[in-house]
C-alpha cells in the first residue's frame, strides 16, 4: 500500500472509533460492547496502520468501560513489532481502564506496571514511551477523579468532548495536539446545593462494598538491594602467620574456659527449667486468632463525593435526610437539594482556596532614590 492509502486507512479506523460515540446510522449510540466484535479482525490485520486505528476505536468507543472483551483485543497489540501500534494499545488500553479498579477490572494492575516499566527503560522506543506517559496520564486524569464521557448527563452528544476526542487522535502529525483530549475529561462527582448555590453538610449512601469502587492502591517502589562487599584476595604468607597466632590465642584461652564451662552449665540448667515452665503456660492459656472484620455492604459519602458513573446506580439519599434532590441522585454531577426543616439552621461547608497553603508574601523594599550615574 501506499503512504496515501496507509493514512486513509488509519484515519478511517479512527473515525470509527469517534462515530461509535454518536448517533449514527451504522452503530447504535450508548452501546460500547458491540464494537469489540466488529474490530476484532482488523486489529490482526497484516497494515500496522489498520492496527493502530483500531486500537484507537477500541479505546474511544470503550472508554471507562473495563470491558474484558477490549482489553482482550488490546493486550496482544501491546506487544506488536511495529511501536506505533505499542503506542496506541497503550493509549487505548489507558482510555478502556481510566477510574477502574482490581475489582471491576483485574487487569488494570497489569497495565499500571507495564506503562511504568516502559516509561523506565532507556532501551525502549521513543513512540511506545511517549504513548506510556500519555497512558500513564490518561488512567490517573485529574487524581483519579475523572473520566472520558463524549455525552452529557440526558445522553446526548457531547459537541465539545467529540471535537476535543477528535483533534486529540491527530497528534499522529503534531505531538501538541495531545492536549485537547482534556477537554473529553468529566469529573465523576455529586454535588449537592441548597437554594442559595451552596453546599450544605449531607450525606449520601452507596449500596456497594466500599474497596468496589475505592482508588486504586499506589504502586509501589521497588527496594533496592544492599550491595555485597567483595572480599579482598589475602595472600599465603599473611594467612599462615595469622594461623599461628590464632593457635597460641586458643591454647591460652582453653584455659580460662575450663572454668567457665562449668558456671554456663549450672546457668542453662536453670534456663532451661524456667522455659519448661513459661511454655506450659502457654499452653493452658488458647491463643486468640484475630478474625478479619467483615468488609460493610454499604458506604457512606459526603458532601461533595466522588461517585463514579457505575456507582450513580446504587447512590441513594439516607431515610431521614434533612434534604430531597429535586432530580434523581443517579444523574450524578451537579443536583440542586429542597431543605424539609427551613426553619433550621443549615451548615453550610466553607469554601477552601486552591493551591494548597501559600508562603507569607514579605514586604518588597522602597525604590532607590533617583542618583547620577558617573564613569568614575
Amino acid at each position: 500500500m501506499k503512504k496515501t492509502d496507509d493514512t486513509i486507512g488509519l484515519t478511517s479506523l479512527l473515525v470509527m472509533g469517534n462515530h461509535w460515540c454518536s448517533l449514527t446510522v451504522l452503530f447504535v449510540f450508548g452501546t460500547p460492547e458491540q464494537c469489540p466484535s466488529v474490530v476484532s479482525l482488523l486489529s490482526e490485520s497484516y497494515n500496522p496502520h489498520v492496527r493502530f486505528g483500531a486500537a484507537m476505536a477500541l479505546g474511544i468507543a470503550c472508554a471507562g468501560t473495563g470491558l474484558k472483551e477490549a482489553i482482550g483485543l488490546l493486550e496482544p497489540m501491546t506487544n506488536d513489532p511495529v511501536n506505533y501500534v505499542r503506542q496506541g494499545a497503550l493509549i487505548a488500553s489507558a482510555m478502556v481502564t481510566v477510574q477502574q479498579n482490581e475489582n471491576t477490572c483485574p487487569k488494570v494492575a497489569h497495565f499500571r506496571t507495564m506503562y511504568a516499566k516502559v516509561i523506565s527503560d532507556k532501551h525502549e522506543d521513543v513512540m511506545a514511551k511517549f504513548g506510556a506517559i500519555v497512558a500513564q496520564g490518561i488512567i490517573d486524569a485529574g487524581g483519579r477523579n475523572m473520566t472520558i464521557s463524549l455525552q452529557s448527563k440526558m445522553g446526548h452528544t457531547n459537541l465539545e468532548a467529540v471535537v476535543g476526542m477528535l483533534v486529540f487522535t491527530q497528534f499522529w502529525f503534531w505531538y501538541p495536539l495531545s492536549h485537547f483530549l482534556c477537554l473529553s475529561f468529566k469529573p465523576t462527582c455529586l454535588i449537592g446545593l441548597n437554594e442559595d448555590l451552596k453546599m450544605p453538610i449531607l450525606e449520601f449512601k452507596s449500596n456497594a462494598k466500599p474497596s468496589h469502587y475505592a482508588y486504586p492502591p499506589p504502586l509501589e517502589d521497588k527496594k533496592e538491594k544492599a550491595k555485597e562487599k567483595v572480599e579482598t584476595a589475602v595472600l599465603s604468607i599473611t594467612a599462615k602467620q595469622k594461623k599461628k597466632e590464632a593457635e597460641k590465642k586458643e591454647k591460652e584461652e582453653k584455659m580460662d574456659k575450663d572454668d567457665e564451662k562449668e558456671k554456663e552449665k549450672a546457668d542453662d540448667k536453670k534456663e532451661k527449667k524456667e522455659e519448661e515452665r513459661k511454655e506450659e503456660k502457654m499452653e493452658e492459656t488458647p491463643t486468640e486468632k484475630k478474625e478479619k472484620e467483615p468488609e460493610p455492604t454499604f458506604q457512606i459519602l459526603t458532601n461533595p463525593a466522588r461517585v463514579m458513573k457505575q456507582q450513580l446506580k446504587v447512590v441513594n439519599m439516607p431515610e431521614g435526610s434533612r434534604y430531597k434532590p429535586i432530580k434523581e441522585v443517579s444523574s450524578g454531577g451537579i443536583i440542586l437539594l429542597k431543605n424539609c426543616n427551613p426553619d433550621e439552621k443549615e451548615e453550610i461547608i466553607e469554601p477552601v482556596a486552591t493551591g494548597g497553603p501559600k508562603a507569607e508574601e514579605e514586604e518588597e523594599p522602597e525604590p532607590p532614590e533617583p542618583f547620577e550615574w558617573t564613569e568614575d
